[in-house]
Order: structure tokens, then C-alpha cells, then sequence
């Protein structure tokens, strides 16, 4: 590389460095136009630096924004002091200053400000080709001053020498101050600030950092705020940059720029950036984020929130390569806007994004439209969805001309009627359904101008139509549009709901499930024709018997214990004739097809027809009509329980009262017992019939504990669970003071009832042999196993017995062989025993003894234990 030189040049090309987009592609067009030469264009320092070492250049001509750094240094200077090679341009854009001040100190050959209206470029091309062309390079002396340069800014410009001296001024500050360059040339540097260019109360801050400039040979940027003449708040930038000679400092450029108007218009920007609902962030050459609004930072938070100053691809490197890295830079490229939507997986949404470039970087909208993205995205799919379901349907859609010939037919209806899509198009619609009065009634309305919804039946099948008359200007039908759909099904169904809804009617005021099973199967036919059926109820053994049917074949007295396929499906099901148990379908059935219909916990309906299959309708309404059957059932079942209820609490009442009377006539006697020895108590003083009198109202109140006790195990036993008779045995036995008496017990089982109940049974039985027993021979013992057919189980005693005329009494409440009885032991143990569905008897044992028996329904239960006894 060469440093620039006014006075020489080479045959090379001239190199355009800049990175403007569409402007550059303009420079490079009027460059090419007005030399022979080669015009090259580098969009970068590194490419312009590679360009320099590789071919010979006539003119460098370098504008202010490049996306690697203008490094303007580089380009026009190098260590050799020789003032040979090619010449520098500066074009920059209007406002740049800042550049310009640098161009400045590095002393380039010209600088020019580019105005982009200007398509010739007329001033650069005349520029160039002065500094280019050897017959009139002597045109434009003194190229590489400063006044060159600092006449053609905006702003105001002046250049103090090493001891800080003015050296001169440009027009821009003669305004500011109102004094001329020549008599400010020569004054020290504060006396640009008594001329009022500067508030003189900081006239320190600016003088170090002048000697700052000058000593360190730094750039200095400093905000002056001060009060106008007219009383108005201002704001000036003020850029000090040296003035090298070599590498020697030998002065100062500055330049001082109102920036009020602009300072205003950021705050009102930044203000309205803030209030946008938009998110917004701007990025400088470098791709560094300079700004951001609040919206955006709540976005970019999600993430990490950035520093201004930060790479936007250190924020997201994982956006590098995708289609917003390739948008912003074809941007920054192009200088044109780009508008695209992007999915960011990093805040998985979808973000719709402006983004405006400029020399200095790119302004970017970006605003959130995830929920709208998604709606349409739903909306398109059930566009689709809706697409394929009227392919599907069995729609036929219609149009017709003012006369009623066919201009449309489409439709997947269509295909049921043996037609073509469009077949019919041409052809008179009172032509084609001549023989359907109904369908060219309804066209004949539509072309009246009516909107026509009928029921039309054709070829056998049923169809909903819809006629619509399109109008035009004069108020006449231009044209009719229609929609048919097939609702053959559907009519069906309706007709087949009513005749279920009469048949419901009487089902509910059936009062046996008999009645229910034999109108139900009556029923069937009228729902379905052709059809025979029949209804088998489950019974307790978990079989089915029959209970109704539409013919002889049907009755059967033949309970089936299964079904193959199982009768407690909650679907109904479709079953092949040979697949199902012979015995549920009419004797030589001809049956082709089956269907077993659930009827809840009833049971089951069959119901069979020649016919290949059935349809989907009838299936549908057999469906139905079973589930209220098993309603109808239910309720009749459950009209059975509350007349057994009813019953129930008959008996009930009926024990209540045998209770009023026992208690009436038991505790009488005792009652008039307590009377008279209070009575003679009372008379005589004598505590003995007052004791007397006490222990007969202690008899008193055992009969009522009895006698409640008794009312209490006579309800049937409603929650049984399992229950180990050998653990109850042995805690009764424990309960019961039993002396000396031994208990032998052998093997025992399971069984269901009431732990409780079970418990108070054995111990009154125990309680029974103890008290009973007289002095035997030898010591009283009390065996309790299993009866030999293992339905039940028995407790004797080798004891005296229970003579036999008295054994069917002793059951009887408030019967007693002893003074001290209640008479309600035993016939509370014959109450419990009813209440689980036992049968209890009593015999004599092997050894004289008593022997009770009792037989349960589920004797044959596992055994749990094996022989054994107590003390």
C-alpha cells in the first residue's frame, strides 16, 4: 500500500470501497462511465487492503460505513514517509463528520460530500479524474488542505496548531461567532470561546482536552450544553481529532456540531420507540445492539437480557446460518428493506419481522403473532379436514340455470345414484326427475325465487335438500343453487324412535319383569322387520334361562350356564350364526346374521334375520331399544325390592308389637314383684324388702337388655363378609366364664355373615351349656366342628340334654327352665341364624348331652384350621 499523493498517479484501476447497497452500485455506474480505466468495487477494508497488495490503483476512493470497520488509517497510509502512489478520495455521506475529521488528520487528497439524488456523481467523477488525468491534474491546486476539506462541511470546522493557536476557521464558525477567519487566525483557542462558540464557564474541560489531543494524539468527544443569545437550551458535539504530520502531532481539527434538533428527535423517538407495541431494537454496523425498546427486552429476557454493545449472534448463535442472519444481512446488503416470518424455537413461537437497513446499521421490528400463526394454522387444517369430509359425505351439490338446466353436479352422493360427476350437466332437472313430482315441485319454487328446505324421497333412498335462488341486478333468478345429502339412514332412525318411544310408554307401566321380556321381544319386529328375537334373563347362578321370544322355537326350558362370547358385554355384537349357542336361536333357524343386544345385569336379547348383515341403523336402534329394556327391567326390579321392603317392615312392625307385648308381660310380674316389697319396705322399714325389691327391678332390667338385644339380630344380615369360624369360636369362648368346663374344637371353615352377630351366637351357646349343666360325672366338655357333609357346623355338650317335648320351645322368646333366666339365650341364636339364611335344630349328643345343628348355605367353604381345644 501507498500513502495518498496529489501530484502523481499510475495506470491502475480506481477502487471504490464501500458497503451501501444500491448506492454504491450507483458510484461504481458513473465511475465506469466517465473512465476507460477499471473500476473495482470492494465492500470491505479486508477486501480493499487485498485489492492494494494485489493490483496497480490509480485513485482510492473510500466512503464512511463498512460492516468490518472503515480503518481509514490503513488504507492511506503506510511506514514509508514517500509522498509517490495513488491519490484518496473521501466521499462520505452528508452529516458524517466525524470521518470527516479523521480524513483530516490523515491528509487525503480530497473529500467530497455525496449527495444521493445526484446519480452522475458529477463532483466525485470531476474529483477523480482531476487527481487521475496527468493533462489536467494542475487543475485543483491545494487538494490535500484543510479548507478544501472543511469549506465543503455542514458543520463548523477549525484547526488549532501545536501551541493551540488558531489556524483557521471555516464559514460555518465566522457565522457562529460573527468574526472573520483572518481575525481569529493566530488567537489561542480561548478565544473561540470569548467569541461565544463555547460557555466560558468550562473553558478548562475543552482546554484539556485540546492538550490531550495533542499529547496523546487521541480523538476527543465532549457535550456542551449552553444558553443561545435568544434564551434557548442548546446542545453541541464537539469532536477534537489531531492533525498528524507523519506520526508527529502537529495540531487539532475540531469540530463542533449543533445537535440540538437532533438530541430532541431521539428523545420524542425514544419516547415513541417505548410506547409501541411493537418490539424494537437497532444494530450498528458490527451487528452490536445500540437500542432496544421495553417490548423487546421482555422478549429477549426469556433468553438473556443483552447489553448494549453486544452481538446480537452472541445472544443467539444459534441463529447463525438461518433465515434471519441470511434477511439481516441481505439487508445491510441490498440497503432494502426485508419483511419475513420466522419460528424461533428459543421462545417457541412465531415472530413476524421489518427490518430496515441504513449506512450506520439496521432498525428491526418484530412483533409476536404465535396466536394468529397457530389460528391460521388450525384454520387451514380444518379447511383440509372439511375439504375431505365433504368429498366423502354423501352430499351431491347442484346448480341450474334460469330454465332449470343442470350447469353443476358434484358431489360423493353422486356415486350412490350410479352418476358421473357432471353427467347430467345440460340436461333439463324437470326432465330428469319427471317421475319425482316432490323434486321438481322444490326446483320450480327455487326458480320462483323462494329458499326452499324439503324431504325428498327418490330411488328409494331419502334425501334433505336445500334450494338457494342467486338474483341479479333486476331483481330476477339468475340461477339456483342446491344441496342434497342422503339422510336415509337418519329417516329411518326418526321412524324407528317413534315406534320406540310408543313401545317405552308401555314398558314403563309394566309392573314383572316377565311382562317386560314378552312386550320387549314383541317389539323388536316392529323396530326391525324381518327379524325374530328373543330375551334370556341371567339368574343368580350366573346362567341364563329363557323368558320371552317371538316364536316357539324360542321357549326352552333349558338353562344355559354360558354363552360363547359372554353374555355381560356392555356392546351390543355382531355375531355369525355359527358362532353362536344353538339353543338361543328358534329351532332350524335359518338365521344369516345375529346380534346379541346387553341388557345391563338382566340379561341378554338375540335377536336374528336372514338377511346378509344388518344395517348400521338397525343396529343403532337395537342398541337403544336394549338399554331401555334394561332400564324398563331395572325399574321393575326395583318396584319388586320396595314391595319386599314393604313386606319387610310389615314384619317388622309385626315383631315390634310381639316385642311390646313380651316386654309387657314379662316384666309385669317382676314389676309387681318391686311394688309390693317397696310397699312393705316402705311400712315396715325392713331392709330386706327393700333389697328384695332392688333385685327384682335388676331382673327388670335384664329382660330389656335381652329383649333389645333380640330386636337387634332378627334384621337380616345386609353387608356380609368372609368370616373364620375358628377365630370367633375361640373369642367367645374367652368372653364366657367358663370354669373348668374344656372346649374341643375341630375343623371349621369360612363363611359370609356378620362377625359381630357370630361372636354373640357362640357365646350365648357357651354361656347356655355352662349355666345349664348339672354336676356331672365326669367335667363338663363342649366339641364344636364340622358337620360330616361340610354344609354346616355343630356345638354339644356333654351335659344332662334338653328332654325332647321341650326342645321346639326353648327356641320361643322368654322361654326358661331356670329362676334366673331371661328365656331369650336360644332364640336369640335361632334370630341370628334366620338373619344369615342358616336352619338351626337341636338333638341330643353321642353322651346325653344337647347337640345344636346348624346348615349353611356356603358350607363348603376351605377349612381354616385343624382340631383343637382350650381349658
Amino acid at each position: 500500500m501507498f500513502p495518498p499523493s496529489s501530484g502523481s498517479t499510475s495506470a491502475g484501476e480506481i477502487l471504490y470501497v464501500a458497503a451501501d447497497g444500491a448506492a454504491s452500485d450507483s458510484v461504481v455506474s458513473a465511475l465506469r462511465g466517465a473512465f476507460e480505466r477499471p473500476v473495482a468495487h470492494a465492500e470491505s477494508a479486508d477486501a480493499a487492503r487485498s485489492a492494494l497488495a494485489d493490483r496497480p490503483v490509480s485513485c482510492l476512493v473510500v466512503a464512511a460505513a463498512l460492516p468490518d470497520g472503515t480503518d481509514l488509517d490503513t488504507l492511506v497510509s503506510s511506514d514509508d514517509d514517500a509522498r509517490t502512489g495513488f491519490p484518496v478520495v473521501v466521499y462520505a455521506a452528508a452529516g458524517d463528520e466525524a470521518f470527516a475529521a479523521r480524513a483530516v488528520s490523515l491528509g487525503v487528497d480530497d473529500y467530497l460530500v455525496r449527495d444521493d439524488a445526484d446519480d452522475s456523481h458529477a463532483d466525485l467523477v470531476e474529483s477523480v479524474r482531476s487527481l487521475v488525468d496527468s493533462d489536467i491534474g494542475d487543475s485543483r491546486p491545494d487538494t490535500r488542505s484543510h479548507r478544501v476539506i472543511v469549506e465543503a462541511m455542514e458543520d463548523g470546522a477549525f484547526v488549532l496548531d501545536e501551541d493551540c493557536r488558531v489556524e483557521y476557521v471555516n464559514p460555518r464558525i465566522e457565522a457562529i461567532t460573527g468574526r472573520t477567519s483572518e481575525s481569529l487566525r493566530g488567537e489561542q483557542f480561548e478565544s473561540l470561546v470569548d467569541a461565544g462558540l463555547f460557555p466560558a464557564d468550562e473553558y478548562e474541560r475543552y482546554q484539556n482536552a485540546v492538550s490531550r489531543v495533542l499529547s496523546e494524539g487521541t480523538t476527543e468527544r465532549l457535550d456542551v450544553r449552553f444558553v443561545d443569545a435568544e434564551g434557548d437550551p442548546r446542545l453541541f458535539e464537539l469532536l477534537l481529532s489531531p492533525a498528524a504530520d507523519g506520526e508527529k502531532v502537529t495540531g487539532v481539527v475540531g469540530i463542533p456540531r449543533d445537535v440540538t434538533d437532533r438530541e430532541v428527535a431521539t428523545t420524542q423517538r425514544g419516547e415513541l420507540l417505548e410506547r409501541m407495541t411493537d418490539a424494537f431494537f437497532a444494530l450498528d454496523t458490527d451487528w452490536r445492539f445500540v437500542y432496544f425498546n421495553d417490548r423487546a427486552r421482555t422478549v429477549f429476557s426469556e433468553i438473556r437480557e443483552p447489553d448494549l454493545g453486544e452481538c446480537i449472534w452472541d445472544l443467539y448463535p444459534s441463529v447463525v446460518d438461518t433465515e434471519p442472519y441470511e434477511k439481516y444481512h441481505e439487508a445491510m446488503r441490498t440497503q432494502e428493506p426485508v419483511t419475513f416470518e420466522t419460528y424461533a424455537e428459543q421462545h417457541d413461537g412465531w415472530f413476524e419481522v421489518r427490518a430496515y437497513p441504513s449506512p450506520s446499521g439496521l432498525s428491526v421490528y418484530f412483533r409476536d403473532v404465535t396466536t394468529r400463526k397457530r389460528y391460521f394454522q388450525a384454520l387451514e387444517s380444518t379447511n383440509q379436514r372439511l375439504e375431505t369430509l365433504l368429498q366423502n359425505l354423501p352430499v351431491i351439490l347442484s346448480a341450474f340455470d334460469s330454465e332449470g338446466v343442470f350447469t353443476l353436479s358434484e358431489g360423493a352422493g353422486l356415486e350412490a345414484l350410479g352418476r358421473d360427476s357432471g353427467e347430467v350437466v345440460g340436461r333439463s332437472a324437470f326432465d330428469l326427475y319427471d317421475d319425482t313430482p316432490a323434486a321438481t315441485d322444490a326446483i320450480a319454487r327455487g326458480l320462483s325465487g323462494e329458499a326452499v328446505d324439503t324431504r325428498i324421497e327418490y330411488r328409494g333412498a331419502v334425501y334433505d335438500v336445500w334450494y338457494r335462488p342467486v338474483f341479479d341486478d333486476d331483481g330476477e333468478v339468475s340461477k339456483l343453487l342446491g344441496v342434497a345429502i342422503d339422510v336415509t339412514d337418519r329417516a329411518r332412525l326418526e321412524d324407528g324412535l317413534r315406534s320406540l318411544q310408543a313401545v317405552t310408554r308401555d314398558l314403563i307401566l309394566t309392573e314383572s319383569v316377565e311382562e317386560v321380556a314378552a312386550l320387549a321381544v314383541e317389539a323388536v319386529p316392529e323396530l326391525v322387520p324381518d327379524t325374530e328375537a328373543a330375551i334370556w334373563l341371567a339368574d343368580d347362578g350366573g346362567g341364563l334361562s329363557p323368558a320371552a321370544s317371538t316364536g316357539d322355537g324360542f321357549e326352552s326350558a333349558v338353562r344355559i350356564e354360558t354363552v360363547p362370547g359372554g353374555s355381560d358385554s356392555d356392546a351390543i355384537t355382531r355375531v355369525d350364526s355359527a358362532a353362536v349357542d344353538d339353543r338361543l336361536l328358534p329351532h332350524e333357524s335359518d338365521a344369516a346374521s345375529v346380534l346379541r343386544v346387553p341388557l345391563g345385569s338382566h340379561g341378554l336379547l338375540v335377536v336374528s334375520t336372514d338377511a346378509d348383515a344388518f344395517l348400521d341403523v338397525n343396529v343403532d336402534l337395537l342398541e337403544l331399544f336394549g338399554s331401555t329394556a334394561a332400564t324398563a327391567l331395572s325399574g321393575t326390579v326395583r318396584e319388586q325390592e320396595l314391595r319386599n321392603r314393604e313386606a319387610d317392615l310389615a314384619a317388622a312392625n309385626e315383631r315390634l308389637d310381639d316385642f311390646v307385648s313380651i316386654v309387657a308381660h314379662d316384666l309385669r310380674n317382676p314389676l309387681a314383684v318391686a311394688t309390693g316389697y317397696l310397699d312393705l319396705g316402705i311400712e315396715s322399714g325392713e331392709r330386706a324388702h327393700l333389697e328384695r325389691a332392688a333385685n327384682a327391678v335388676e331382673r327388670m332390667s335384664e329382660l330389656v337388655d335381652e329383649v333389645l338385644d333380640l330386636a337387634r339380630q332378627r334384621t337380616p344380615v345386609v353387608d356380609a363378609k368372609p368370616v373364620d369360624l375358628a377365630r370367633i369360636v375361640d373369642h367367645a369362648w374367652r368372653f364366657v366364664d367358663t370354669g373348668d368346663t374344656t372346649l374341643v374344637r375341630g375343623e371349621l371353615f369360612v363363611v359370609e355373615g356378620d362377625d359381630g352377630r357370630l361372636l354373640r351366637l357362640f357365646e350365648n351357646l357357651f354361656r347356655n351349656a355352662v349355666e345349664h349343666a348339672e354336676p356331672p360325672d365326669d367335667p363338663l366338655a363342649v366339641r364344636i366342628g364340622a358337620l360330616d357333609d361340610c354344609t354346616g357346623f355343630y356345638v354339644e355338650d356333654n351335659g344332662v340334654g334338653i328332654p325332647e317335648e321341650i326342645r321346639e320351645r326353648v327356641f320361643n322368646h322368654g322361654y326358661t327352665t331356670t329362676p334366673r333366666g331371661t328365656g331369650y339365650g336360644l332364640a336369640i341364636v335361632r334370630d341370628i341364624a334366620d338373619a344369615h339364611g342358616w336352619s338351626v335344630s337341636l338333638a341330643e349328643s353321642v353322651e346325653g348331652g344337647t347337640r345344636f345343628e346348624f346348615v349353611t348355605q356356603s358350607g363348603r367353604s376351605t377349612t381354616t384350621d385343624s382340631e383343637g381345644s382350650d381349658e
